[in-house]
């Protein structure tokens, strides 16, 4: 009926589009769901991955809780970095708060001094939060402006200077909902059109030097984070896709869909390609 749960079912897949051999990746938010698989197809297409989190050890808390992280629930440290090396790739973790500008510095620095180099970054922390805009508090909007908008920003612009050396590209995981909004939900759409418009300006002024920006708009994209924060089955999620026909092809996003546009918009396959939107929504921005 539908693809399997498991996050990394795809991620073999979505690596064959691209090479990034010799190429190493920052990526934030990627201690599980889609940055998680973004980093291990990543890494199948050679990439080094430096996955980043805020806890100091990595690993996802709540991926841990819920068991699913191949039963070894208890072990410290950072579970992307152990798949990525299962699957015989290479893998660090950093610490890194994206809202903390020291915590960027300190990043970079560490990527420089032990890598030398920095070719791609994915700036794939975010949340979401509800709220109708008569019900939405300031402190809600900053929030979701800190998050998903300054986030972004400063991890572009401390990035910045090991993306001269390389001519490398920016990837901001981006939604839909920034191109068209949601009801119910305005502080979200309202932050991720900022990053929209970070992400042509980054284009712009990275032109010069060759750096390439990107923004990926995913829809709605079934994760077991998903299913725990509507407390949804797949099966359940899949039958609202098909009622609701919100996606016109009749079936959800996961993981490897999104993995795919990030390894292929990372790779030198995709060097002409900067300053665009690319939807990832099985059509549905489309109707």
């Amino acid at each position: 009926m539908s693809a399997p749960v498991t996050m990394n079912a795809t991620a073999e897949q979505a690596s064959r589009v691209g090479s990034l051999k010799g190429k190493v990746a920052l990526l934030t938010g990627s201690e599980s769901g889609i940055g998680q698989t973004c980093a291990l197809a990543m890494s199948r297409a050679g990439a080094t991955i430096i996955s980043t989190g805020r806890s100091e050890q990595g690993g996802s808390l709540s991926a841990r809780g819920a068991g699913l992280l191949k039963g070894r629930e208890l072990e410290p440290g950072s579970e992307t970095v152990r798949q990525v090396r299962d699957q015989g790739g290479t893998a660090d973790y950093i610490k890194l708060d994206v809202t903390v500008e020291q915590d960027w510095i300190d990043a970079v620095a560490i990527i420089e001094k032990q890598f030398g180099r920095l070719d791609i970054l994915l700036n794939n922390a975010g949340n979401t939060t509800g709220g109708a805009l008569e019900d939405t508090d300031m402190d809600t909007v900053l929030y979701m402006m800190r998050l998903n908008i300054e986030g972004a920003f400063l991890g572009t612009t401390h990035a910045w200077r090991l993306l001269k050396k390389s001519k490398g590209v920016v990837l901001n995981m981006n939604s839909t909902a920034g191109h068209y909004g949601s009801a119910g939900g305005f502080a979200y759409p309202a932050s991720k059109g900022g990053m929209f418009g970070l992400s042509k300006a980054a284009a712009l002024d990275g032109k010069p030097f060759g750096i390439r920006s990107i923004s990926l708009h995913p829809g709605s994209t079934w994760t077991p984070g998903m299913a725990r924060a509507r407390k949804l089955t797949e099966q359940d999620f899949v039958a609202g896709i098909r009622k609701t026909r919100s996606m016109p092809l009749g079936y959800p996003l996961y993981p490897g869909d999104v993995a795919t546009a990030v390894v292929y918009f990372a790779s030198d396959a995709a060097r002409k390609f900067s300053g665009i939107a690319f939807n990832i929504d099985g059509g549905m921005i489309a109707r």
